[in-house]
């Protein structure tokens, strides 16, 4: 009886072990010329302006969005994952050049955001633009226009979901414009 004691005590300390311990947020990775949007698949790298790149504890890649907001989207869509570990989303502080970002990420639940403004996303719709540093993102705003939301989860849902002014859309803000593109230039 002893051992039968010793053996269950054993297995439901065993068993309690582990949960407490936190995981390592994954690091964010390069895009590449592969990756394609999750909701729209399309190549990710083939549209200008920031893009996301969000992870679940279960997988071993991010899931790649086009646009920003998509990324803001899936995280309050019932019907999507929930087990997410973190999102990474480009940094417009440390990125000039809307057309073409490189890989300097800031986690979104780190960012401020610019919405409302001039530049829309890599769909062409309005976009919510990350910032890792509120005066640069204001400095933003002075220039393009907008308004200043100090987290993803102040995003209104009624703006991640809007069409937008299309009318005055710079095709060159939506698309980059590599060598098999053609692209406008706005006067």
């Amino acid at each position: 009886m002893k051992k039968l004691i010793l053996l269950l005590s054993i297995i439901l300390l065993a068993s309690c072990g582990g949960d407490d311990v936190p995981k390592e947020k994954p690091k964010p990775i390069a895009l590449t010329p592969d990756d394609v949007g999750y909701y729209m698949q399309m190549i990710v790298a083939d549209h200008a302006g920031p893009k996301a790149q969000l992870w679940l504890d279960d997988k071993s890649k991010p899931i790649w969005f086009v646009d920003v907001r998509d990324a803001i989207n899936f995280t309050r869509t019932p019907e999507e994952a929930d087990n997410i570990s973190v999102i990474y989303a480009h940094d417009m502080a440390k990125n000039p050049d809307y057309r073409n970002v490189k890989d300097m990420w800031v986690e979104l639940d780190k960012a401020v955001f610019v919405i409302k403004s001039r530049k829309k996303g890599g769909m062409g719709m309005p976009e919510t633009i990350p910032f890792s540093d509120k005066k640069i993102a204001e400095e933003f705003i002075k220039e393009n226009g907008g308004e200043l939301i100090n987290s993803a989860a102040e995003v209104p849902d009624e703006y991640l979901h809007s069409m937008g002014d299309m009318s005055e859309m710079d095709p060159n803000d939506s698309m980059k414009c590599g060598a098999s593109m053609k692209c406008g230039s706005k006067k």
